[in-house]
């Protein structure tokens, strides 16, 4: 298991392997992730009105409004918490070490709670090197008699998370893993049409349009990227963009168009069906590297998965870093 340092940094516990390279973390104080929340700048500045009413939970929200609004949403870590989280990471890092996998190497992660309401009820989300996990979920993995599935669900929620702070720092991982279900990585972002960005949501996860595949729409393969867009505009409280939304295959080619995904024939052969969550090639794969994670070849059921190949890709690479 992973021994635990303690420093005195202000920001609370430094949790280090024994053995790296492997996951360093430490939890950041409210104040620390009040801060860290800001941080990421970029990703604040392709908001749009649709973005902040669906978060705000209002109509005409502000930036300003849901910035201050997000910082509230920052909380302190419980012992309890902190002791749970500190088991799984240590399962975590018995898995990497048990199977021989070696991950890129990562900065110290940083983990932060929120009550996710700036995040429309996420789970959890990242930017940087931060993960940013829900208090509702914490709650339910620390009260009273806790169920191994929501222990479980905690654990592949960090390896999900973990996928994308990876596939950010290192570009050569996400081409790799993006080439396992046909996806390929160009050197330039496309362009969001007008049409359709008018009800784009933007995901902390998701850094970059810029990986494309060839999806047959109408008899003709069509090289489209993904985003993720809601079925209409914030209304009423209650909405969500969990709900109302669904992925959209655009067309590189820069015209002002885009395709559902039922309108292409080959979509779920292109993602495959290990998940349903396929709003977008890196959350797709983040899913699917988290089952290759906990699970391995034989899948949470011990059934395997209707698309193995996908998994024994990631754990070859894993094997082989």
């Amino acid at each position: 298991s992973a021994s635990e340092t303690e420093t005195e940094a202000g920001n609370g516990f430094h949790y280090i392997p024994e053995d790296p390279p492997g996951l360093r973390y430490r939890f950041a104080s409210k104040d620390e992730g009040k801060k860290l929340l800001l941080s990421d700048q970029d990703y604040y500045d392709g908001f749009n009105q649709n973005d902040l009413d669906f978060r705000m939970q209002q109509r005409n929200a502000s930036m300003d409004e849901y910035l201050r609004f997000a910082q509230e949403q920052v909380l302190d870590f419980s012992d309890g918490e902190k002791e749970m989280i500190g088991d799984i990471f240590a399962d975590m890092e018995k898995t990497l070490k048990d199977n021989g996998y070696v991950l890129p190497e990562m900065d110290e992660i940083v983990l932060i709670k929120t009550t996710m309401k700036e995040e429309n009820e996420a789970d959890g989300y990242t930017h940087g090197n931060q993960i940013f996990i829900g208090s509702d979920l914490l709650a339910a993995a620390t009260s009273g008699d806790v169920d191994e599935e929501i222990l479980d669900y905690v654990e592949s929620t960090f390896w999900h998370e973990l996928f994308h702070c990876l596939t950010r720092r290192h570009p050569e991982f996400r081409a790799k893993m993006y080439d396992l279900i046909h996806f390929t990585i160009s050197e330039e972002d496309f362009r969001l049409p007008p049409g359709e960005f008018e009800y784009h949501i933007s995901n902390p996860d998701v850094e970059h349009h810029n990986a494309y595949a060839a999806f047959r729409i109408d008899g003709q393969d069509i090289d489209c990227f993904i985003d993720f867009m809601t079925t209409k505009h914030f209304e009423k409280e209650g909405d969500s963009f969990f709900i109302d939304s669904t992925p959209v295959l655009i067309p590189i080619d820069g015209s002002d168009t885009y395709y559902m995904p039922e309108q292409a024939d080959n979509y779920w052969d292109m993602f495959g069906e290990n998940t349903e969550y396929v709003i977008d090639p890196e959350e797709c794969l983040a899913d699917n590297f988290s089952l290759a994670m906990q699970y391995g070849m034989e899948g949470p059921d011990g059934e395997g998965y209707p698309n193995p190949e996908i998994i024994e890709g990631i754990l070859s690479y894993v094997r082989a870093a």
